[in-house]
């Protein structure tokens, strides 16, 4: 592996992260959620996990491990009669119509996806549930669409790699998120959990003395296990694709990020929208 596949991967992280998720708290959502008389945030849950099937909320909330149980479960409760296959294809469409309102007017789309699309399909899908379930869902036919499932679908798979990296290093994703310089308590309020549950997490961050170079060890491990799932494509490619996530990225901040240079991606309306 390159240092430049490396350098590549660390770099291009922020906008993956971010402009890959952005439709899960979009409009978009919101509006593909109301026909069935849900939320936004449960359109989300049971959507993105509507990929593996009618699996129950301890599984959900096992693949999405970032939110607190008791929001998947509620959720499961209160959409226990829409089947996973029609959760998936709100969800599909929510993406699909955010990439067509954001991305259109962004030169290089269609490229980006192309890349994108090599590197998720050349990837390893083991250990990586959600990823290896949407990666098999059909591809629109539109090119802004196209590039926000790529986008989508490639976050997935980084995402899947960065919680085995935890993993391996000994660290649940909720205690990791007082090791990451951008979590903590504010974090995870906006993931909906409670004061009380914070507290709970955050005596349990402070019992392990290591956990900042845990936290260091598991990204430095996601970079590299990342940056070999790129290598299918050239060190050239592989720069063009982080370029064009980049301007992917730029284009769709919401203004209220644009000052704070595209971080701090909120999942607060995940639960309340």
């Amino acid at each position: 592996m390159s240092a430049d596949a490396l350098a590549v991967s660390w770099r291009g992280r922020p906008a993956l992260v971010e402009a890959g998720g952005r439709f899960m708290t979009g409009e978009e959502m919101a509006t593909a959620a109301k026909p069935f008389g849900m939320k936004a945030g449960g359109l989300y849950f049971r959507g993105r996990v509507g990929v593996l099937g009618e699996v129950s909320s301890q599984v959900a909330a096992s693949v999405i491990a970032i939110f607190p149980a008791w929001v998947i479960e509620l959720t499961w409760r209160e959409s226990a009669a829409l089947p996973a296959a029609v959760a998936v294809e709100a969800y599909r469409r929510a993406c699909f119509q955010w990439g067509e309102r954001h991305l259109s007017a962004v030169a290089g789309m269609d490229r980006m996806a192309v890349l994108a699309e090599r590197a998720i399909d050349g990837a390893e899908p083991s250990a990586l549930p959600l990823f290896a379930g949407w990666r098999a869902q059909p591809r629109p036919d539109g090119v802004a669409a196209r590039a926000a499932l790529a986008l989508a679908v490639l976050r997935e798979l980084r995402g899947g790699l960065h919680f085995a990296a935890l993993r391996s290093h000994g660290l649940d994703v909720p205690v990791a998120v007082f090791a990451d310089p951008g979590g903590g308590p504010a974090r995870l309020l906006q993931t909906a959990w409670r004061p009380q549950e914070i507290d709970q997490l955050r005596r349990r961050a402070l019992a392990i003395p290591d956990l900042a170079d845990r936290w260091n060890a598991a990204e430095q491990d996601t970079n590299t296990t990342f940056a070999g799932q790129l290598e299918v494509l050239s060190d050239a490619e592989q720069s063009e694709l982080a370029t064009l996530i980049g301007e992917a990225e730029a284009a769709s901040r919401p203004p209220a990020a644009a000052d704070r240079g595209g971080q701090g991606l909120t999942t607060a309306r995940v639960v309340s929208s």
